[in-house]
């Protein structure tokens, strides 16, 4: 394993993200996710970091998004087994996790402190010598965020600007300012690391990725209230939900969360002329978009739509193709038909398709279809295959950025980590 000291590794124990660099400097015995032999997510210990040179470092997308950089040498999973960055071509394949579990070590944060949270991040300005605000046309999230602050003391005031068809709160303190007292939520907000940010610096504070599966619901219900976007698209007949930020770390750690309900995202780079990059977080397909909508939904006004966009999805024809396991898995089958004696034929009957020669093998296969093959042919291994926390994601681009220090990874009992949403194998 070859990674640089920035790559951001996931943590079991509280739920958030570290690096090589950091975990060279702690103490504590810590805890990384990790998949065991049946490709499912378990907690284990790091048991060493070792700095391994300076060498060539690649950055590999995927069509997800998802971005991660390492050296040539670095094995990725595939389901082919182990295989090096180097000899790896785009249209592979290769392991992401599809959920992510609660922490091992979950930690509480009272509703108003998240839902505050939630719209600060989203619709909230907290830069340093000026007011603290929140801007809005939602009443419900207006309503909820003036709730909130009352659990710090603060009375929001209310500036509507119909010129803008806007709605501002001003949050200030409760009392007089003087040297050493600070606006309660300015206080807070800076412990959580957010104070002073622009939006295009903004991220989801480590705290909130220790938060049990409900609480986390409720902070993403109410972050998806301020640029969050539910439709449907009547000309496409396709459901339309997504995230927009000019905070890349604010998308990527809004996918990493959203993983914990299994709900599989897509990160798309947003460029108008004469403004900052932004991007997009889709949930795409019918019931990935279903889970969200049922699982965490989204405050307020945009609830209608959401519940709207439900009567829709719950109606449509599933596309299948969206979530599929890699052509090779036939290889598997086909070899558990000798096994069992089973002519294609009568795999095709008990599969409940048309017999068309060697066409069944062209394709790659859903998980739905590799778990009626599982049961057809009463196969442990492609039943994990159907049942298991991977999603197989497609390499897009591997481009050369130089050279890095670069470090090792060893897992206690394991011998792969999740670095920024892909599996990497470790030492």
């Amino acid at each position: 394993m070859a990674l640089p000291a920035s790559a951001r590794i996931l943590r079991a124990d509280n739920g958030a993200e570290t690096t090589p660099g950091e975990l060279m400097q702690v103490c504590e015995r810590v805890f990384v996710w990790t998949l065991d032999m049946r490709r499912r997510m378990v907690g284990r210990p790091v048991a060493r970091v070792i700095h391994s040179g300076r060498l060539e470092v690649f950055r590999l997308r995927l069509a997800s998004g998802r971005e991660l950089e390492a050296t040539g040498n670095q094995p990725f999973m595939t389901l082919d087994g182990s295989i090096p960055l180097a000899a790896m071509t785009t249209g592979q394949r290769l392991a992401v996790p599809r959920r992510v579990p609660e922490p091992l070590d979950a930690s509480g944060m009272v509703d108003p402190e998240l839902i505050l949270l939630a719209h600060m991040i989203g619709d909230g300005s907290c830069v340093k010598h000026q007011p603290i605000r929140y801007a809005s046309i939602d009443e419900e999230s207006l309503a909820a965020v003036s709730a909130a602050a009352r659990h710090f003391g603060v009375t929001a005031i209310r500036d509507d600007y119909p010129a803008a068809r806007v709605i501002t709160l001003r949050l200030p303190a409760p009392f007089r300012l003087t040297h050493g007292k600070r606006n309660p939520i300015a206080a807070w907000l800076d412990g959580l690391g957010l104070f002073g940010l622009r939006s295009y610096e903004k991220f989801v504070p480590p705290r909130v990725f220790a938060l049990p599966y409900e609480k986390v619901g409720l902070f993403l219900r109410h972050l998806w209230a301020t640029d969050g976007h539910v439709s449907w698209d009547a000309r496409s007949e396709i459901g339309r939900v997504y995230y927009s930020s000019t905070s890349r770390r604010l998308i990527d750690d809004v996918a990493q969360l959203l993983l914990r309900f299994g709900v599989l995202s897509r990160i798309k780079r947003v460029q108008k002329e004469g403004y900052r990059d932004g991007w997009h977080l889709h949930i795409y397909g019918a019931e990935n978009q279903l889970r969200f909508l049922r699982h965490i939904g989204v405050h307020g006004a945009k609830d209608t739509a959401a519940e709207a966009l439900i009567s829709k999805l719950e109606v449509v024809q599933r596309n299948t193709n969206l979530d599929t396991i890699p052509i090779s898995v036939w290889t598997n089958v086909r070899a558990a038909l000798v096994e069992t004696a089973m002519t294609q034929r009568k795999f095709a009957v008990a599969m409940n398709t048309s017999y068309c020669g060697s066409a069944m093998w062209k394709r790659s296969p859903s998980r739905g279809r590799v778990h009626r093959a599982a049961v057809v042919l009463e196969d442990r291994y492609l039943h994990d295959l159907a049942t298991n926390d991977v999603f197989w994601d497609e390499i897009v681009e591997i481009t050369s950025i130089g050279q890095q220090d670069v470090y090792d990874v060893a897992i206690d009992g394991g011998d792969n980590v999740i670095a920024q949403g892909i599996v990497a194998h470790s030492g």
